[in-house]
């Protein structure tokens, strides 16, 4: 029979021995590698959500220009635009506009946005309505794939907010919004075309077109200062090529080929346009 000394000491040992168990679970759990708590179910991850604007939706206008070019393409000598395209431009954006799905010449001519443009800059309202028709047929495009080239005129940034803030400071009873985003509204682009334009037929004067056409205005908008003049002064049967000296893949965005010679490039506009294409361009 077990003594109450002997009962005592077996008890002591058996609390021991539990409380060993215990401690050794302790450090074992202690000493093991940590692990992913979950407590009812992984928690919720939280992902931060930011809107993007997105690229627009391509809507290539209708009726769109060839062979001549436009100014929104991907590469070329043009100034108001960053190369020279077909006239089609990115994606559509907002309108401003009364004018039909198709104008003619004649309807973008007499519209109000363009006359008033027109008038203020001193060109005439066929010279800047021939532009519009040949850069975008009169459509609010948005910029496509590499270009800030936008709008219904087709400019690129830099020419543009360099056109309104000059066009601005000739025209000062004018509200002209000179701001980057107002790009987007045909008014303010047409006031900024029609100052290119302007400059244009000054800079044609100053190198000896005495009174340049809008086909002469047109290898301005196109190629740029230098060579539009150099243009405007060739010869018909001259190569065309061996004015502007652009890249092959210049060269098919513009609508040349190797062999384009200048009267073919003036024909080809003149089909565009009518016998507005040899109509003087400015009025002052």
């Amino acid at each position: 029979m077990m003594t109450d000394l002997a009962r005592n000491t077996a008890f002591k040992v058996a609390v021991w021995s539990i409380a060993g168990i215990g401690l050794a679970v302790v450090i074992e759990k202690a000493l093991a590698d940590p692990g992913p708590q979950t407590v009812g179910g992984l928690p919720v991850s939280v992902v931060p959500t930011a809107p993007e604007p997105g690229l627009p939706t391509f809507n290539y206008p209708p009726g769109g220009p060839s062979g001549v070019g436009g100014s929104g393409g991907d590469g070329g000598g043009g100034q108001a635009g960053d190369g020279a395209g077909d006239g089609s431009g990115g994606g559509s954006a907002g309108g401003g506009t009364n004018l039909p799905t198709n104008p003619t010449l004649e309807q973008v001519a007499s519209a109000d946005y363009i006359q008033q443009a027109a008038a203020d800059a001193g060109i005439s309202p066929e010279a800047l309505a021939a532009t519009c028709m040949i850069e975008s047929n009169c459509k609010n495009v948005g910029a496509g794939s590499g270009s800030s080239a936008s709008g219904e005129f087709q400019m690129i940034n830099s020419t543009y907010t360099a056109m309104i803030n000059e066009f601005a400071q000739e025209n000062p009873d004018l509200q002209v919004d000179t701001s980057l985003a107002g790009k987007m509204d045909p008014q303010n682009e047409a006031y900024a075309a029609a100052q290119y334009l302007a400059d244009g037929v000054d800079a044609l004067q100053a190198q000896g077109v005495s009174n340049p056409t809008n086909v002469d205005l047109r290898g301005y908008y196109q190629f740029g200062a230098g060579l539009g003049s150099q243009i405007a002064l060739a010869q018909p049967d001259q190569n065309l090529e061996a004015i502007v000296q652009l890249t092959p893949a210049q060269m098919a965005a513009n609508g040349i080929t190797s062999s384009t010679t200048v009267g073919q490039w003036r024909q080809t506009y003149a089909n565009k346009v009518g016998a507005v294409a040899y109509q003087a361009a400015g009025t002052q």
